[in-house]
C-alpha cells in the first residue's frame, strides 16, 4: 500500500485564516496533480503540480472560486462550479467557458460527465431539487423531477439512473429509474412538456431511517451511501457519519453498515470551515477497500483504511498538529492533503513535495 502526502515548501509566512491544500484530480498523461489551495473560507485557487519536476502553477485567475472540480472524460479540460455557475476550462483555451442554462436552474452541484459535451447533475428548479441533463450549449432537460420531493446525488450506470429521493417530510431512500438520452432543445418549456408527457417510473432500491447523502454506485448491483444526523451542525465539537454498503442479491437489495467516521464541526461551519464543505472529506472506494478520514481517536483528522475482506479498520497516517484530508486515488496508491501548518502565499513556480508512506 502506497500513500502520498501533498506538502509544500513555501516562501512567505503570514497570519490569516486557516489554509488548506489538497488534491482533487490526477492527469495520467501529464503525470500531474490538480490541487485546491484554500486561502480562506470564502476563496479557493486551483493549481497544477507536476509530479516529476515538483513545481506548481496556478491554472485560473484569482477571481474564480473553483469548487467541484471534475475532469472531462477525455481529459481535454475540466469543469468546476464558480459561485453557482458551471464553467468549463479547456486545455487549449485561455479562459473558462460559462454554461448559461436555458432554464431557471440554480444550486447545481456534483457534475457527472457522460461525454465531453453532455453531463447530468442535481439542481434546484422552483422549490425542489431534480436531476437534469445539461449540454455544452446550456440546454437543460429534466430526467427526474417531481413536486414534494428532492432528487439528489445521481449516479448513471449504463441505462439506469440511481439517486437519493427525499420527501418533504425528510424520509430518504435510494431509488432508480431509466436514464433516457435526450435530444437537446433550445426552449426549456418544450423539454419540460416532453418530460411531463412521459415521466420515468421510479423504483425503490432500499430505504433508510435517517438522512442520506453522496450516493456512490460502482455497478448496478453495488453502491455506497452516507447517513448523517438530522441536526447535522448542532452545538457539538464533531459530527458522526455512517458509511453503508448496498448490494443486490437474488433476494433483493440489502444494506450493511461498514464503519462510522467523525468530522470536526469546525471544518463544516465557522470561520475555519472548508469552502467545499464535506467534499474533501468523503471516503474513497478502491478494489482493496475504502480510504477515509476520521477524528474519533484524536482531535485531528487522520487517514484510515477499511478492508473489504477482513472488515478491519487501520490507521495509515495521523498528525498531532493538523487535519489530513482530500484523499485521491491514483495509479500508485493514494495522495492526500490537509491543513497547512503555517500560512502560505502561493506564487508561480512554487515547489511542492510529494512524500510517501509504505505499509
Amino acid at each position: 500500500m502506497r500513500v502520498g502526502f501533498l506538502a509544500i515548501l513555501f516562501c512567505c509566512v503570514s497570519m490569516h485564516a486557516t489554509e488548506f491544500l489538497y488534491p482533487v484530480g490526477y492527469h495520467p498523461e501529464r503525470n500531474a496533480f490538480y490541487v485546491i489551495y484554500q486561502k480562506s473560507s470564502t476563496h479557493l485557487e486551483l493549481w497544477e503540480w507536476d509530479a516529476q519536476t515538483l513545481y506548481a502553477e496556478q491554472l485560473l485567475l484569482s477571481r474564480y472560486t473553483p469548487a467541484g472540480f471534475t475532469f472531462l472524460p477525455d481529459y481535454s479540460g475540466f469543469s468546476f462550479i464558480d459561485n453557482g455557475m458551471l464553467k468549463i476550462k479547456q486545455s487549449l483555451k485561455r479562459s473558462p467557458r460559462t454554461i448559461e442554462y436555458n432554464a431557471p436552474l440554480y444550486n447545481v452541484e456534483q457534475i457527472n460527465w457522460i461525454d465531453s459535451r453532455t453531463c447530468y447533475a442535481s439542481g434546484k428548479y422552483q422549490d425542489y431539487f431534480g436531476i437534469f441533463q445539461i449540454d455544452w450549449d446550456g440546454c437543460v432537460y429534466p430526467l427526474v423531477l417531481k413536486e414534494e420531493y428532492d432528487y439528489l446525488y445521481p449516479q448513471k450506470i449504463d441505462s439506469t439512473l440511481f439517486f437519493i429521493e427525499r420527501s418533504k417530510e425528510g424520509n430518504c431512500r435510494v431509488a432508480s429509474s431509466l436514464y433516457r438520452t435526450q435530444t437537446p432543445q433550445d426552449d426549456f418549456d418544450n423539454s419540460m412538456m416532453v418530460y411531463l408527457e412521459d415521466q420515468p417510473e421510479i423504483h425503490e432500491v432500499i430505504s433508510f431511517n435517517a438522512p442520506l447523502a453522496f450516493l456512490h454506485m460502482v455497478s448496478d448491483k453495488e453502491g455506497f451511501v452516507i447517513s448523517y444526523p438530522e441536526n447535522l451542525l448542532k452545538k457539538n465539537h464533531s459530527v458522526p457519519f455512517e458509511y453503508y454498503r448496498i448490494v443486490r442479491s437474488k433476494e433483493g437489495w440489502e444494506k450493511s453498515l461498514l464503519f462510522t467516521f467523525t468530522i470536526p464541526t469546525s471544518l463544516l461551519a465557522g470561520k475555519d470551515r472548508l469552502y467545499e464543505s464535506i467534499l474533501p472529506l468523503l471516503p474513497r472506494t478502491c478494489q482493496s477497500g475504502i480510504y477515509y478520514v476520521d477524528s474519533s481517536q484524536t482531535s485531528f483528522l487522520g487517514i484510515y483504511h477499511h478492508d473489504f475482506e477482513t472488515q478491519e479498520k487501520r490507521c495509515l497516517v495521523e498528525s498531532k498538529s493538523q487535519h489530513l484530508l482530500g484523499i485521491l486515488d491514483h495509479y500508485s496508491g493514494i495522495a492526500y492533503g490537509g491543513q497547512l501548518g503555517g500560512e502560505v502565499e502561493m506564487v508561480e513556480g512554487v515547489q511542492m513535495h510529494l512524500g510517501h508512506h509504505f505499509g
